[in-house]
């Protein structure tokens, strides 16, 4: 069976178009094969969070957003007003709240947030 010329083109359009979508949802970083160098800071003090509790409640996202932007492309560790360091890494924050494999989730749930950040770190609850 011959296909007319329309019937080719639209078969042509209809690939290209399959052909893009498949090229849009590529994967775009193998996980397996990123290296990851640890940022040359002070250890981190972990008696005491790098902000107060009430303002960590509220600006933890934006604390996190910052560090995420900030920390891969600077080496400067984040300073508090008082003079401690901290690497600017989400596990920094586990370092402290990590022991509780809930900390995250339990809160996340009670206000029906849906954040990213296990969409490239592993999840507290995933850890054995």
């Amino acid at each position: 069976m011959m296909m007319n010329r329309d019937q080719r083109v639209l078969f042509a359009v209809l690939a290209l178009f399959i052909l893009a979508a498949l090229w849009i949802f590529r994967p775009t970083v193998n996980a397996e094969n990123v290296s990851v160098h640890a940022v040359a800071s002070a250890p981190i003090d972990s008696t005491v969070c790098i902000a107060p509790t009430e303002y960590m409640r509220n600006s933890h996202m934006q604390v996190l957003d910052n560090w995420r932007r900030t920390g891969a492309r600077d080496s400067h560790p984040y300073v508090t007003p008082d003079g401690r360091k901290f690497q600017k890494s989400l596990d920094t924050c586990l370092g402290c709240h990590g022991t509780n494999r809930y900390f995250c989730i339990s809160c996340h749930m009670y206000a029906d947030a849906k954040p990213n950040c296990w969409n490239c770190h592993q999840s507290p609850l995933e850890k054995p």
